[in-house]
């Protein structure tokens, strides 16, 4: 009822026509019985509250480097593709993601966790070659539901874990194995932070511009990696979708639109929402053909109810329903990918809450899109299903440009310029714009508008016509553009005639802000011709300017439409004039010690306008990296980043020097022997920005002073850089202390001891209790160094062991800095020790510990000492070794002693002996592991045996899939090959059936599991 106590009509029509809602209806006012009266009024309330879910209102998305181009009238198209990272773990067609999704993953790289790919083509129309193609705007949109942080962890398939990242993702192109990160803006698109209502159940949409990388890329396989999804059956989804805006001189006219935004629109709800589209102009006769994308989130495979219509005409709230080939009218969100029949994989009917479509509007005898038509709208809604929709892209058939504007520099500073020429702040610039009649309709009221970025400023304009009776104004400059009426211009004798031209001078400013603003400095200059068609009397499309025709052979003469990039050449008189040296300038932050980051939202506004991004490298690559949004700077001192100004498409170099000044006191040691009044102390100082001021808190006046002589007690100083960075150090400067030291080598007296027994004791005392530290550092005689420390010991007996022979020094300190040094000598001879040891491995070894005659047994020598010099192995059946690891076979089945004689340098002897049972018995072994990398050792899993007449080996996975099998004794076993592909890591199963030669027919079974590493 609280919507009904506080209804204003007023009120509420302005609200709905603010999100994009319009009221055509006229009503009248009659007798309405009050239950109907509260009805109506009850579902006007319903609708006002559904209609807030539209928390991002849909706008044109234009490319950032032309971001007032928003509809693209062009001879071109657009292609739409996607897929989803998530699927059934059971598929069916008809099962909702109530049920338990699991992560696509099909690609190789081991490193993702999942990934989906979709192919990109081009319109092939008229013969159109992809050489010619050019991409004009490429976006990439991802959505998702079930993490609710951004950062977040799941396990890999090897249980290990795995980050991902809502707000990042990987994209592959069809000529980058590699690919790279790519990551969406501050406000790029919408994310929530729960999965209840109030967080809109926690569907959420990232975008990212990513027209550099699939202009370079062109046609082929994309793939979009580690989606920040998760594993579950609460509805959850994630998949990805691409815009791509192309042009080729050869296709149709079209205007085509691209939108985004994020309209929740929430189940058990009956609820309605319009989106109204303008900026288009439909081809002025004959049939008008529209084809549309859209892209949504959540759609239910099995909820019905929601649906997608257009309106018939323009304000006549006649709206029907749309479908396509993978849906229905009345459950048009229903988990189906419907993107003109290109490849994907996975290529799955239910994509499990992904909606991607491009279809033609049915469009017969223009009973939607009419001639001329420059304005449609779009309403979608549900009354039983939940979803999120968050792009639509239109394209409509356009005229042909029936005028040219044809846009170039034409000097420097009254001279003629020539490509290679270079320009400088305080240039003038002579432009002109030519304009053509090539409709064969006489154009009205044309206007000519040329937009001027900040740096170019205006100097003059002048308007020449080149036929009789003109109806227009003189050019002039009106809020940063100039603006020339041309009026009407007359049909021409033929097209290629010259009927009007503009030529206006501007000059390239010299104000050091702007010029390091503008990245030292691009301007861009771009415009548009716009009227009316004094046949029809309906707009022509908005014309971009011509700015050229390409030059490469498959596709000479193709005009290239688009916006002048002027390169100014301002590296010199940033230097000489503002002190600005492009690239390499630094920006002076303090930082607190240990600090390792830089926070954009801490250091630099005020630096940079609001709404810079700063990225690691300029242009931007698949591994770029964009700061800000909680990723900070890493504090290098060598690096370069680049800040890029909104509605700019060049970057400011520059780095940071960091003011992070240190200090390090040192102080003497003083006297062990006699306290003394002061010590000397010294300051250390590190970093900042010299010369420093050094502020002595007795003094209370700064200096450069950084030696002083100090009473025992509590002391600070300050230190204050040139950037006024500062930092303080408290210390305290101790009493000197008398105490003892006794150092003494114990080595006992035991002949050929079998570790080593030397130590060294140390023992401290003193009149006052102190903690003590020990330094002891040494060097050996291979060369190497030795160091060990030990703080806060009490008075006492220490013992240190495990020395090498070499020179050592011992410093002992107590808590007040008084030390003492000893120092003492190891020998060779004082570490003598010797122990025999040795083990031995064999194929033929099994379980019971029995070997087998006439194969290899592989004696491994672990014996340990100072010295060892020679080996003497006893095998107990006539055969001897002086190896230190030999490899012995015995002839016959029996009892063997097998006896390791070791002697070191010293004539020190020590010896151990093993008894060995030889049989000659028939057995098998399966390894624990193995290794396919192709290195020539332990490539092939394959059971080791003995006196088998034959064998059936079989391999399966976790889920009893067989992977390999083969019955032959010869055979070599299993690489990790799997229907031509590589198996990853992990546990696997092996069963083995044999028959031993002399067991008859007694068929064994053995199974077992093991590891696959690479």
């Amino acid at each position: 009822m609280a919507c009904l106590n506080n209804l204003r009509f007023n009120t509420y029509k302005q609200f709905l026509l603010k999100i994009g809602f319009h009221f055509t209806r006229t009503f009248s006012v009659t007798k309405v019985p009050l239950a109907s009266l509260l009805s109506l009024f009850l579902i006007f309330c319903i609708q006002i509250s559904v209609i807030g879910q539209v928390r991002v209102p849909f706008t044109e998305r234009a490319s950032a480097s032309n971001p007032s181009r928003k509809t693209f009238n062009v001879k071109g198209d657009f292609a739409l593709i996607g897929n989803t990272n998530l699927s059934l773990a059971n598929y069916a067609d008809d099962l909702m993601n109530d049920n338990l999704l699991l992560f696509v993953d099909v690609d190789s790289d081991p490193n993702t966790i999942n990934s989906s790919s979709a192919t990109l083509g081009f319109n092939k129309e008229n013969g159109a070659d992809a050489n010619c193609t050019n991409v004009l705007f490429a976006g990439l949109y991802w959505s998702g539901r079930g993490p609710t942080q951004d950062v977040f962890y799941v396990d890999d398939q090897n249980g290990f874990p795995k980050k991902l990242d809502r707000k990042e993702i990987t994209l592959v192109g069809p000529n980058d194995p590699v690919g790279g990160k790519f990551r969406a803006g501050e406000n790029d698109i919408r994310y929530t932070y729960g999965l209840d209502l109030g967080n809109d159940l926690g569907l959420y949409v990232g975008f990212v511009e990513v027209t550099d990388y699939v202009r370079q890329q062109g046609e082929g396989e994309y793939t979009v990696a580690d989606l920040g999804a998760l594993e579950g059956s609460n509805y959850h989804y994630g998949g990805w979708s691409l815009v791509v805006v192309y042009e080729n001189p050869v296709m149709e006219n079209r205007s085509i639109t691209v939108f985004d935004g994020y309209a929740f629109v929430r189940g058990s709800v009956v609820a309605d929402f319009t989106i109204p589209i303008s900026g288009f102009s439909a081809v002025d006769s004959g049939p008008v053909n529209m084809k549309l994308g859209v892209a949504a989130g959540e759609g239910d495979v099995a909820a019905l109810g929601d649906y997608f219509e257009i309106e018939k005409g323009v304000n006549t709230d006649d709206f029907i329903r749309l479908s396509h080939s993978g849906n229905s009218p009345d459950n048009f969100f229903n988990s189906s990918i419907n993107t003109g029949g290109n490849a994907r994989n996975p290529e799955l009917k239910n994509n499990t809450g992904m909606d991607i479509s491009v279809f033609d509007i049915p469009n017969a005898g223009n009973s939607i899109i009419s001639n001329g038509q420059t304005s449609t709208r779009f309403r979608y809604g549900t009354d039983g299903d939940a979803y999120v929709i968050y792009n639509i892209v239109m394209a409509v058939d356009a005229n042909e440009p029936e005028v040219q504007g044809y846009h170039f520099l034409n000097s420097v500073n009254n001279q003629p310029f020539a490509e290679g020429k270079s320009i400088k702040p305080g240039d003038e610039l002579e432009m002109i714009v030519e304009v053509k009649n090539t409709g064969g309709v006489i154009l009205e009221d044309l206007l000519l508008e040329i937009n001027l970025p900040d740096g170019l400023e205006y100097v003059s304009s002048v308007g020449e016509y080149f036929f009789a009776g003109n109806s227009g104004n003189r050019p002039s400059l009106f809020s940063n553009q100039v603006v020339w009426d041309l009026g009407d211009i007359p049909l021409p004798s033929n097209p290629d005639e010259l009927m009007a031209k503009l030529t206006y001078t501007v000059r390239v400013t010299e104000k050091c802000e702007v010029l390091i603003d503008s990245c030292s400095a691009n301007f861009v200059l771009d415009g548009q011709i716009q009227g009316i068609n004094g046949d029809s009397g309906k707009p022509i499309p908005n014309t971009p300017l011509l700015i050229g025709f390409s030059e490469e052979s498959q596709c000479f003469n193709a005009p290239i439409f688009g916006p002048i990039d002027l390169q100014v050449d301002a590296d010199e008189f940033l230097n000489v004039n503002c002190g600005y040296e492009s690239g390499k300038s630094k920006i002076i932050i303090c930082s607190e010690q240990g600090n390792t980051e830089i926070s954009p939202s801490l250091y630099l506004p005020g630096i940079f306008p609001e709404g810079t991004r700063y990225y690691n490298e300029f242009p931007l690559t698949s591994t770029y990296i964009e700061y800000g949004n909680g990723i900070n700077f890493p504090l290098d001192y060598e690096a370069i980043y680049y800040a890029v100004i909104p509605d700019s498409n060049c970057p400011i170099g520059f780095g940071f020097a960091v003011s992070e000044v240190e200090i390090e006191v040192e102080m003497d040691e003083g006297s062990c022997e006699t306290s003394t009044p002061e010590r000397k102390v010294s300051l250390s100082i590190s970093k900042g920005v010299p010369p420093y001021s050094i502020l002595w808190e007795e003094r209370g006046t700064p200096t450069t002073e950084t030696v002083r002589d100090l009473l025992p007690g509590l002391h600070r100083v300050f230190v204050i850089d040139q950037t006024g960075c500062a930092a303080r150090s408290e210390f305290v400067v101790p009493e000197a202390t008398l105490f003892s030291v006794e150092l003494t080598k114990n080595s006992a007296q035991i002949t050929c001891p079998e570790e080593p027994n030397l130590s060294i004791e140390l023992a401290f005392e003193a009149d006052e209790p102190s903690e003590y530290k020990v330094l002891i550092s040494g060097d050996l005689l291979s060369g190497e160094k030795f160091e060990l420390l030990e703080e806060g010991l009490p008075e006492g007996i220490y013992e240190y062991k495990e020395f090498l022979p070499g020179s050592y020094s011992v410093k002992i300190e107590n808590s007040n800095g008084c030390s003492q040094i000893r120092s003492f000598e190891i020998d060779e001879q004082d570490l003598t020790y010797l122990k025999a040891g040795f083990g031995y491995s064999s194929e033929s070894l099994v379980n019971e510990g029995l070997l087998n005659f006439n194969y290899p047994i592989k004696f491994e020598n672990f014996s340990v000492g100072s010295s060892i010099d020679k080996y003497n192995w006893d095998f107990g059946d006539g055969e001897v070794s002086s190896e230190s690891d030999p490899i012995h076979k015995f002839q016959n089945a029996g009892n063997y002693e097998v006896k390791l004689t070791v002697t070191d340098e010293l004539g020190c002897v020590k010896e151990l002996s093993k008894l060995l049972t030889i049989v000659g018995t028939k057995f098998l072994r399966m390894p624990d592991a193995f290794t396919p990398n192709d290195d020539g050792r332990n490539d092939f899993y394959f059971p080791v045996f003995d006196q088998l007449k034959s064998i059936r080996f079989s391999v399966y996975n976790r889920w009893g899939e067989l992977l390999y099998y083969s019955s032959n004794l010869e055979d070599k076993g299993w690489d990790g090959i799997f229907k031509g592909s590589e198996v990853p890591n992990g546990a696997y199963v092996y069963k083995v059936e044999y028959l031993h030669a002399t067991d008859g027919a007694e068929l064994k079974t053995q199974t077992g599991s093991f590891l696959l590493i690479k």
